[in-house]
């Protein structure tokens, strides 16, 4: 697929047109990289000083828990980008680790680029500001999530706090221990809860692994 026709199915360059692109391709550092499969694109809590546009194949995403004892992993496929959330504000790093699962390419956009070129852009400016308030407000739905329920709900609010698309495959890999302590409830109940999960076909449980295919039929289960 030729480069045009790959930027414009990325959320911050539609709406341009094929004259806008050839023209921030002849501004910007065009950096394009490729991974093989099980190699590291970038490290959780890495300084984010570019955003990394995924322009073929599938990465995996992982987010380490606050005590390290859990780790929330999710797939995406291209076309996609990483980094908008963590390019200004107050922690300027990227959220999670992104390893290639099949071969990868991207085009990786350095901050200064972004600032001195793309920012002339109108439309990529609202579609910035556009992903940014979208996930705002999801975050802000979720703070303020009711925090009455029972064990199955606060497992599903987990994971809508944790996963940043709610839907598709899924996994947390980690210890029972760790999943109740962040839970706040007792290890009897979150494993009567995962088994009875698991019974309805929703997830599968191994050592130290919960393995959940489709998260949006887990969390309609919930409702």
């Amino acid at each position: 697929m030729p480069i045009y026709d790959q930027l414009l199915q990325l959320p911050l360059f539609q709406g341009h047109s094929r004259e806008d692109l050839t023209a921030i391709l002849a501004k910007i550092k065009v950096d394009f990289r490729t991974y093989r499969p099980k190699q590291e694109i970038v490290r959780q809590d890495d300084p984010c000083r570019h955003i990394i546009f995924l322009l073929e194949g599938e990465v995996q995403l992982t987010r380490c828990s606050f005590h390290k004892d859990l780790n929330f992993i999710e797939t995406f496929s291209a076309p996609c980008a990483f980094g908008t959330e963590s390019l200004f504000g107050l922690r300027q790093s990227f959220s999670h680790t992104i390893q290639a699962l099949t071969h990868v390419r991207v085009l990786i956009v350095s901050k200064q680029d972004i600032i001195n070129h793309l920012f002339a852009y109108e439309v990529f400016h609202y579609n910035l500001l556009n992903q940014l308030s979208t996930r705002i407000q999801r975050t802000n739905h979720l703070l303020w999530a009711p925090h009455e329920g029972d064990t199955l709900q606060h497992f599903t609010t987990l994971l809508k706090r944790n996963f940043l698309y709610h839907g598709g495959h899924k996994q947390i890999a980690g210890g029972m221990v760790a999943l109740a302590r962040m839970l706040g409830d007792t290890r009897l109940h979150i494993s009567h809860m995962l088994n009875n999960l698991q019974s309805q076909g929703l997830l599968t449980l191994s050592r130290k692994m919960i393995d959940i295919p489709h998260l949006e039929q887990l969390l309609q289960y919930e409702k």
